[in-house]
């Protein structure tokens, strides 16, 4: 294999496939770079959106405050709060078990703790720990959020920590209209520190902070609630949508089983492969790829699986066509399952795809 092919697993430093999106020797995860992202996509538009609507004289909330805690039934169902204590609303720095509301986005700050890490070559410096913090995240809005660890940094009595990167359920997602997410975040601290605060940047394009004080081992217990209600319009196996300069055409669904022992399913779930055909029929280049997908089990975010070597991804120029697949993770349990195909970054159009 050409020099040029490999990288370095920024893990274990031993020479892998460039393409590796898991490193076959240690297991750990290499992340695609960061202009692929669909994160980062979504951060540009929201870039572009907010110097458009800048003057338009909006007087919407979308100050940052806490609407409410999580009570004893732990579900996604909050208490009406109909005290009116404004004490509460002003709340800037947040416990184990407050909701907040950030404009469109509910956040809850569910649970906090000692992360402990397997992986042999992946362990905190002498004198130091990792702890986690576990958010969860509901778009109540109407245009896709973007939500990311990148956006939360940890200070321990007052100085920078360092983000620990290996957990499988980082939080990372881009959540469609009414979609949730839950996830965790992960630093290495001092052993010793007395006060630890994390701080989240709702938009990366201001300074505006959310801060959220580690407690120790604390869980509120709150479980997101599954949402089974089906999109209205949602396309099966066989279907072929017909767009504005793409038809696309839904082939195959079905389960996905890897015969890479360190790319496997966390328990509880399985993989599930999508396999779509795009056809350009208009007069210029277009670019698919599988950043463009996302897919959720019961309303909530699920991972994509990147090893499969048939994966959709490239350009097409006008007349051609490219077939391919996307692979998610996703619960055994899950009712409804639907995967999403961003049709156009700057206005969040959704196609939605049937898993059966």
């Amino acid at each position: 294999m050409a020099k040029n092919k490999m990288k370095t697993c920024k893990h274990c430093g031993a020479e892998i496939a460039a393409s590796a999106k898991v490193c076959p020797h240690c297991g750990g995860k290499n992340k695609a770079p960061i202009y692929q992202r669909p994160w980062f996509i979504a951060l540009i538009v929201i870039l572009v959106i907010g110097i458009v609507g800048g003057g338009s004289g909006s007087k919407k909330n979308t100050d940052t405050h806490k609407v409410d805690e999580v009570s004893n039934n732990t579900s996604q169902e909050t208490n009406n709060n109909s005290s009116g204590k404004t004490n509460e609303e002003a709340k800037t720095v947040y416990n184990v078990g407050d909701i907040l509301q950030d404009g469109d986005v509910k956040i809850v700050y569910v649970a906090s703790g000692d992360y402990h890490e397997d992986n042999q070559f992946m362990q905190p410096g002498e004198g130091n720990k990792y702890i986690f913090l576990k958010f969860a995240f509901i778009n109540e809005g109407k245009s896709d959020k973007s939500i990311s660890f990148y956006s939360f940094d940890a200070y321990a009595d007052g100085y920078a920590c360092d983000m620990h990167y290996s957990t499988d359920e980082t939080l990372s997602a881009t959540l469609s209209a009414g979609r949730s997410t839950s996830g965790t975040i992960v630093f290495e601290v001092p052993t010793n520190a007395e006060e630890i605060e994390i701080e989240y940047s709702p938009n990366a394009f201001s300074s505006k902070k959310v801060k959220f004080v580690f407690e120790g081992d604390k869980d509120s217990g709150y479980v997101l609630e599954p949402n089974t209600a089906r999109t209205d319009g949602a396309y099966n196996v066989g279907d072929v949508i017909e767009g504005k300069n793409v038809n696309i055409t839904y082939l195959s669904c079905e389960p996905y089983t890897s015969d890479n022992m360190f790319i496997q399913p966390k328990s509880g779930y399985h993989y599930v492969t999508v396999e779509l055909e795009f056809e350009n029929t208009g007069s210029s280049d277009k670019s698919v790829s599988f950043y463009s997908f996302d897919c959720y089990a019961d309303g909530m975010a699920c991972d994509q699986m990147y090893a499969r070597d048939d994966a959709l991804s490239g350009t097409i120029s006008a007349g051609r066509k490219i077939k391919g697949t996307v692979t998610f993770e996703v619960p055994d349990n899950a009712e409804v399952i639907e995967v999403e195909y961003n049709d156009n970054v700057w206005t969040s159009r959704r196609i939605v795809f049937t898993v059966k």
